[in-house]
């Protein structure tokens, strides 16, 4: 499995980029409402867990299972999850005011980390 920008977390401390994770690891963001953190709990062979903080908010989601994933919606005043079968799901689509986050299970362990803002 690919990714736009490989490994480095770091390509996401704008609120955009597309790496490759295979290991726990926490990702500092931008976020709508200032610094925010990606942090991958869990990661395993079609599976993945994650929390995101912002402010006092924090979000949890997870997925397992092949093709499965989660998009979670950061706005300034929350956040929202979605999780289940992504298909053949690209890059999620920028919203605004919101960073948008989708994690893709990988057959490998290895995750694929999408984080999209609007310009």
């Amino acid at each position: 499995m690919s990714a736009a920008d490989g490994r480095d977390s770091t390509a996401c401390a704008d609120g955009n980029c597309e790496i490759a994770v295979s290991e726990p690891v926490k990702i500092p963001f931008k976020g709508p409402r200032g610094q925010a953190t990606l942090s991958i709990t869990e990661i395993g062979p079609n599976s993945i867990a994650y929390t995101v903080k912002s402010g006092n908010g924090q979000s949890k989601s997870s997925a397992s299972g092949p093709g499965q994933g989660c998009i979670t919606v950061l706005r300034s005043n929350g956040s929202g999850n979605s999780c289940g079968g992504l298909g053949d799901a690209g890059r999620p689509s920028p919203q605004p005011d919101a960073v948008v986050i989708q994690a893709a299970t990988g057959e490998d362990g290895t995750a694929v980390l999408q984080l999209v803002s609007a310009p």
